[in-house]
């Protein structure tokens, strides 16, 4: 606000102070008319109509401020306006100076994110309406710049539709897109545009969101691909939105049976959370963190388990650390067969979100059963039994985890010399659903 070329207001500027001094901004009795009409006119009555033009002035000088800054942070936007004012002023030697600079830049090479090639096209536009002025008998880069608007316009385009089949998961409802199977059709038939990861990697996503699973693995691997090359082109949010995408498919996978995208997922969450990209304003979330060590213990990646406990714990909302920590801490002491160490943080553990209770609940339960910890076991069941009873469970995991106490207590009781009995229990166990501790149950009957 001191600087002139926002403000020339001495007013303006003491309206600003004092309301960004303190907690001037959070109080209604810092913001009454009359106190704030003393401060910056300590020497007048009070006068409402100045004091609303004063807040006009401060208002429209924000504005810009915030504008300016938006500009600003793209290192192309005004070297792309210098060019157009050096064309509408004919100064020719400016434009084509500017214009030389813009291309050692990097405008005319595929390798840039959305952003960049609307830059690229502008750039394209300019010149070709420049040398428009100078002789429209010669060529003027007219094909150039319809070339840059039709990448631009694919990437765009192939953007949206992915942002669209994602939101249309999340909320009940249809996204219309004209012309997307025009677009798909151009790119299968243009393997040249498959040069700008921009639009490669929009491609992609939408054939893996969109393929039969049977048909979309070589594609998810051209996407993993061009992601690993290509993502630092594009902004942090950009990245995220694009491997939180490539994510949902990898789990999508697993949660089907395909083992081996256990790795693709532990991979993707690894990249995501060390280069922070999948944070959001600095918070990383508690399932996203809780999923991303279940991820890497499936594959026995203990060390980066302890990584993760140790150097990403802080980045979740303060309130949620402590809980999540000693839940992944109490997994990984399970996960090496370590019961006592984990046992010991489980037994008092009682955090108020109830799936993360019931998921120590059952790998106590699963410690007690392999332990012989017979009366430890059976008070956790019954402690389970009425937690579920008594607590507001979404229907999936109140039924999911009645079911593990179910199988529970008949496995306890099951005789292992009665065959039928076991085949019975057996056949019981795989067809129950929902049963994420499935194949545990299984394999303590195999051990009978």
């Amino acid at each position: 606000m001191q600087s002139p070329f926002f403000n020339q207001r001495e007013d303006v500027l003491k309206l600003y102070d004092y309301l960004v001094a303190g907690k001037h901004l959070e109080e209604e009795k810092f913001l009454e008319k009359d106190r704030v009409y003393r401060k910056v006119y300590p020497k007048e009555p009070y006068n409402d109509a100045k004091l609303r033009q004063v807040n006009h002035f401060l208002l429209k000088q924000l504005e810009q401020y915030f504008a300016y800054t938006e500009l600003s942070a793209d290192r192309f936007n005004f070297p792309i306006a210098m060019l157009k004012a050096y064309r509408k002023r004919r100064i020719e030697r400016a434009f084509h100076k500017t214009y030389n600079a813009l291309i050692k830049a990097g405008l005319a090479l595929p390798e840039l994110d959305g952003a960049g090639l609307k830059h690229a096209f502008a750039l394209r536009d300019e010149y070709a309406s420049f040398m428009a002025t100078v002789d429209r008998t010669q060529d003027i880069g007219l094909q150039q710049s319809i070339d840059a608007f039709d990448v631009q316009f694919i990437a765009e385009k192939l953007k949206h539709a992915c942002l669209a089949l994602s939101h249309e998961k999340v909320v009940r409802t249809r996204y219309e897109s004209r012309l997307l199977d025009s677009v798909l059709q151009v790119v299968a038939e243009n393997e040249s545009l498959l040069t700008y990861p921009a639009v490669t990697i929009y491609y992609y996503i939408y054939l893996i969101q969109t393929k039969p699973e049977a048909e979309s693995e070589e594609d998810y691997f051209a996407l993993r691909q061009a992601m690993d090359e290509h993502s630092h082109l594009f902004s942090p949010t950009e990245q995220r939105d694009f491997y939180l995408m490539a994510l949902n498919y990898c789990i999508a996978k697993v949660n089907k049976g395909f083992a081996p995208f256990w790795r693709e997922a532990f991979e993707i969450y690894k990249y995501a959370i060390e280069t922070k990209i999948i944070m959001e304003k600095g918070v990383l979330s508690r399932w996203t963190y809780l999923n991303a060590a279940l991820a890497a213990l499936r594959l026995d990646e203990y060390a980066w388990v302890e990584e993760l406990i140790r150097d990403y714990t802080q980045y979740l909302e303060e309130q949620h650390q402590q809980n999540f920590a000693s839940y992944c801490q109490a997994r990984l002491f399970f996960d090496r067969k370590r019961y006592q160490e984990a046992m010991q943080l489980l037994v008092q553990f009682e955090p108020s979100d109830y799936l993360l209770n019931l998921n120590a609940k059952a790998m106590l339960l699963k410690m007690f059963y392999e332990e012989d910890e017979w009366d430890a076991l059976d008070s956790l069941l019954e402690s389970m039994r009425t937690y579920l009873k008594r607590k507001e469970v979404i229907s999936y995991h109140k039924a999911n985890y009645q079911n593990i106490v179910r199988y529970t207590k008949k496995l306890v009781r099951l005789n292992p010399f009665d065959k039928n009995q076991v085949k019975e229990f057996r056949d019981e166990v795989t067809t129950a659903s929902p049963l994420t501790e499935r194949n545990w149950l299984l394999e303590q009957v195999d051990r009978l």
